[in-house]
């Protein structure tokens, strides 16, 4: 009945022994691996040096933002200073206005004005011509 059948053990060593074959790794292939890693690894030391740079970068524009920030406080501090003294200022001028407005009317001689002649027109004794 089973005349066809193969046994076990043999199909386990036909089977198995080219996958125990294709999972060892030869000379060359542990050469490439390692040099593939060593590659990496320098890629990595590069990155890490730029990294380093970039955040030294990074660093000195913070500073330069810092130093702007603080610039610009000083700036808006001396703006607002500046604009109380011009709102002391123009009600300064405004009062210093209505007292030269008030000596001119009362020290000042007075100009007599010019009286003119009103000319009346007399209206037509019949406008209709009647």
């Amino acid at each position: 009945m089973h005349k066809n059948r193969i046994s076990r053990g043999l199909l386990v060593l036909g089977v198995g022994m080219p996958l125990l074959l294709a999972g060892c790794a030869t000379r060359e292939s542990v050469e490439q691996a390692q040099n593939t890693a060593n590659a990496a690894d320098q890629h990595a030391a590069s990155a890490d040096s730029h990294a380093g740079v970039a955040d030294s970068h990074a660093m000195t524009a913070q500073s330069r933002a810092d130093e702007a920030y603080g610039v610009g406080n000083n700036a808006l501090g001396t703006a607002r200073t500046a604009d109380g003294k011009a709102d002391t200022l123009q009600a300064g001028l405004i009062k210093a206005n209505a007292r030269i407005s008030y000596l001119e009317r009362h020290l000042m001689p007075k100009h007599f004005k010019a009286h003119h002649k009103v000319v009346r027109h007399k209206k037509p004794a019949n406008p209709s011509g009647t």
